[in-house]
């Protein structure tokens, strides 16, 4: 079984800088990715990690999401003066261009596809790469927004060449909408995208129709492209865990220049792929009204499952200090195993990581899910979810109303089970039901 945890890291991607003065494109600095190294080394993060070396990507990896025009284009800023590097940047939106960008782009793809290479060989279980220059913004035949290879494309369609994958999820956490990655992905039905960031009804970059949540992918690929725009500022834990619980967490079971808070969220990213248990969140409240909006208007447009989203609110919303989790003796629990797995993994994020579970009676398939979950290996996947029954719906809005009095996570507000669409999985939570009363 694979373990440990890969950080993948080469300072050389930090030698380009502006040459020149743009207000736009100052704040793109080298220190984006020295801070966060610099933080991963100050906590005993880093040196718990298992360094794996960066290469180069190949010009044959880069066409995979790139033009052949495109790639020749940036290849000749390596000899361009300061000059003519100025007036291929203007040729784009939001990007510069140094003598060494098309050498460090070229090894923060080669970083990224040397992580895919390292999990899916089972070398390590998962990892990081700190690279630079970013890669969402930008498209087939265009840099964008600081970015000149789309690394995280270049990595899924790597993967699903390189280990003939079927299905990749990329989750897309910035401030600002990977609309590059988007672009990509839209008609493919290969790839499910989901984007969270900051939009104010059009008002805030990329400033594009496509970012806001009526874009749901096209052709095959329609329903798979996922965009949560927030449309105010000032997003709180309990705005973002109603996102997860309600609209991330169900499609996949089918910003970055604060220099502070990017080396913060650098160092709990990589402690959780490590294992830490995650910090304690407090003071949870009920999500604003624009979060509200902007997550009902994304189940709306799209056919999602509620998946454990009634269980999870109020074991977030409760804040344990211990996870307890019992499975009683019942003749359906080697059909739940798989839902019992993936609520075990899910639920390690609560109470510092302590968890205990209790088995009552021998089943293989529960005790083999039961040690993987606990353990971090991966567990079986719950496979496709069918069509929802009127009468498991009716049941869980009962349970909603009856729970709502006391739990603010499960009010009307947050639209549990009001989305046309809804599946749930009423054994289990009979199994859950019967142990809360």
């Amino acid at each position: 079984m694979a373990s440990g945890s890969a950080l993948i890291f080469d300072e050389e991607m930090s030698d380009y800088k502006l040459l020149w003065t743009d207000p736009v494109c100052e704040i793109e600095v080298p220190e984006r990715l020295t801070v966060s190294y610099e933080a991963l080394k100050a906590r005993g993060v880093a040196e718990r990690c298992k360094q794996v070396p960066v290469r180069l990507a190949t010009e044959q990896e880069i066409l995979l999401a790139h033009s052949e025009e495109y790639l020749e284009a940036v290849k000749q800023t390596l000899k361009m003066s300061v000059e003519e590097l100025k007036a291929f940047s203007k040729q784009y939106n939001d990007v510069y261009f140094h003598q060494n960008i098309y050498h460090c782009a070229t090894m923060a793809v080669g970083a990224t596809l040397q992580l895919v290479d390292s999990v899916m060989k089972r070398e390590v279980r998962n990892g990081m790469a700190l690279v630079r220059p970013p890669g969402h913004h930008s498209q087939r035949s265009a840099a964008n927004g600081f970015c000149v290879f789309n690394n995280v494309a270049i990595a899924a369609l790597y993967a699903k060449k390189t280990y003939n994958l079927n299905r990749v999820l990329i989750v897309d956490w910035d401030v600002h909408h990977g609309q590059g990655v988007q672009y990509c992905f839209e008609e493919d039905p290969s790839v499910l995208y989901f984007s969270w960031h900051r939009y104010e009804h059009r008002t805030f970059w990329p400033n594009l129709p496509e970012s806001d949540y009526t874009s749901v992918g096209k052709d095959k690929g329609s329903g798979l492209n996922v965009n949560l725009p927030w449309n105010k500022v000032g997003m709180t834990n309990s705005d973002y865990l109603a996102a997860f619980f309600h609209v991330l967490l169900p499609v996949a079971y089918e910003g970055g220049y604060n220099l502070t808070s990017l080396a913060q969220s650098v160092c709990q990213t990589v402690q959780s792929l490590l294992g830490d248990p995650a910090p304690q969140l407090s003071g949870l409240t009920d999500p604003c009204e624009s979060a509200l909006d902007s997550i009902q208007n994304v189940r709306s447009s799209l056919p999602l499952p509620a998946v454990l989203s009634l269980i999870l609110p109020l074991a977030y919303e409760f804040n344990p200090g211990l996870v307890l989790g019992v499975v009683g003796d019942s003749g359906a629990k080697t059909h739940l195993a798989p839902v019992w797995g993936h609520l075990t993994s899910l639920l390690q994020g609560l109470a510092e990581g302590r968890t205990l579970t209790l088995l009552q009676g021998f089943d293989k398939d529960l005790l083999a899910v039961t040690v993987s979950a606990l353990s971090g290996a991966p567990v079986p996947p719950l496979g496709p979810l069918g069509a929802h029954k009127p009468e498991d719906v009716q049941m869980m809005e009962k349970e909603r109303q009856r729970l709502q009095k006391r739990w603010s996570s499960v009010q009307e507000g947050w639209g549990l089970l009001r989305c046309t669409g809804t599946t749930v999985i009423p054994q289990f939570t009979k199994i859950f039901y019967g142990a809360y009363n």
